[in-house]
């Protein structure tokens, strides 16, 4: 999600509906190589992966990526491909925005908010109501069209020895 003015929103944008379809284990906890079978490109390397060569060291617990359903995860937008506000859909279902503001803030950031039996009702809302479903393929390619959009790898950021397997 994305809101207008965090922590006092008044709007909350779905950006994606992601609906799990696996867990995949790493094999190290710390780090993790361009060419293991789970990376599906470089594109998804360096948005999801790359990342954990330099930060949020596991000590004992194992890492792990959740894995999209391929046609159940979308983007949902209306029909003019504009982002679709959950607040009123949320607070129809008896979450008041008061309570959504005080459960998304920790601090100064935001944290995840357990919408408890809302969430299937959410799911098949967003899934009636959007004009427009973009889902990963159809993503990928906007991505390729157009690269503004990517993530700054880290090789552009600082010098990453660890990042290419030797």
């Amino acid at each position: 999600m994305s809101g207008d003015s965090f922590p006092d929103f008044s709007h909350l944008f779905c950006d994606l509906v992601f609906s799990i379809e696996r867990k995949d284990y790493w094999q190290e906890a710390n780090s993790i190589y361009r060419d293991e079978p789970m990376i599906e490109s470089e594109a998804a390397y360096v948005d999801h992966y790359q990342w954990a060569f330099f930060q949020h060291h596991f000590k004992s617990r194992k890492r792990f990526t959740l894995k999209a359903h391929p046609l159940q995860s979308f983007q949902p937008q209306n029909a003019d491909a504009t982002l679709i506000d959950i607040v009123p859909f949320l607070t129809g279902s008896g979450l008041s925005l008061e309570s959504l503001r005080h459960g998304l803030r920790a601090g100064f950031n935001s944290k995840p908010f357990l919408l408890g039996e809302v969430t299937c009702k959410l799911y098949e809302w967003l899934n009636r109501t959007a004009g427009i479903k973009l889902i990963g393929s159809k993503l990928e390619e906007i991505r390729r069209n157009n690269p503004q959009l990517a993530s700054p790898s880290q090789m552009d950021l600082r010098n990453c020895g660890p990042c290419i397997k030797s």
